[in-house]
């Protein structure tokens, strides 16, 4: 994983509740390359033991291995969802599979869940509690262009300023493009000036089935500021 990770993070803040997809990705990815093993309750007290095979953010999902219990497989593809669980690098990870079901990879049978959209990170010496969520505020950002200007919605803030934003797909973007004193927006803070710099833009389509610009770019302000982005989507449970 990339420094500064989740883990480090953890030695100070105990408990974090992780909306960054970015950052949950690299979890995952950090989980298959340690060969970590996952679990899942299941009912009639069977217990899921499993591995991540692959991870496949663009189109939103993760393979797992099949246990070798098959009751245990039968159970969790009966599921809507699988809540997992991890210990990996010191601390405990639980994350949500949505819609668990079979899928073949390099020829081996397995299941396909949904990425999770959040991720409960703990200290390992810490013991696991009931967590409620709180409701994800909305994020925007005023961008300036020339003497155009253009919202789009902040979707993901990772803790190495890699941010993520959505906006109308008319707008002529470019990789390489530097986009200064963009202001995001939250109902809970001042705004926040901002400079971006464009890494990537791709099309994409809502959930709603209207086209998009997926715009990823580098988060160019002050460490204190930085810092009060990276909290609306890693928050600190303490």
């Amino acid at each position: 994983m990339n420094s500064p990770d989740i883990t480090s993070r953890l030695g100070t803040t105990g408990q974090l509740l992780v909306r960054s997809e970015i950052e949950i990705g690299r979890i995952l990815d950090s989980m298959i390359q340690d060969r970590d093993r996952l679990t899942a309750s299941l009912p009639s007290e069977l217990m899921f033991l499993s591995q991540l095979l692959y991870v496949e953010p663009v189109r939103g999902y993760m393979l797992l291995a099949f246990s070798e219990h098959k009751p245990a497989n039968t159970a969790a593809l009966a599921l809507r969802s699988l809540t997992l669980r991890c210990n990996h690098r010191g601390a405990q990870f639980a994350f949500s599979g949505a819609m668990p079901h079979t899928f073949t990879h390099s020829g081996k049978a397995c299941i396909q869940c949904a990425l999770p959209t959040i991720m409960l990170a703990m200290q390992q010496r810490r013991g696991a509690a009931r967590v409620t969520v709180p409701a994800q505020a909305p994020v925007s950002c005023e961008v300036r262009m020339g003497p155009l200007t253009f919202d789009a919605k902040v979707v993901d803030v990772s803790l190495d300023g890699v941010g993520t934003l959505v906006s109308d797909p008319t707008i002529p973007l470019c990789t390489g493009t530097r986009l200064e004193r963009a202001s995001i927006r939250h109902p809970q803070h001042q705004p926040i000036e901002v400079d971006l710099e464009v890494r990537y833009v791709s099309r994409v389509k809502l959930a709603s089935g209207e086209l998009a610009s997926r715009i990823g770019c580098k988060i160019v302000s002050s460490s204190q500021n930085l810092e009060e982005l990276i909290r609306l989507f890693i928050i600190d449970l303490q």
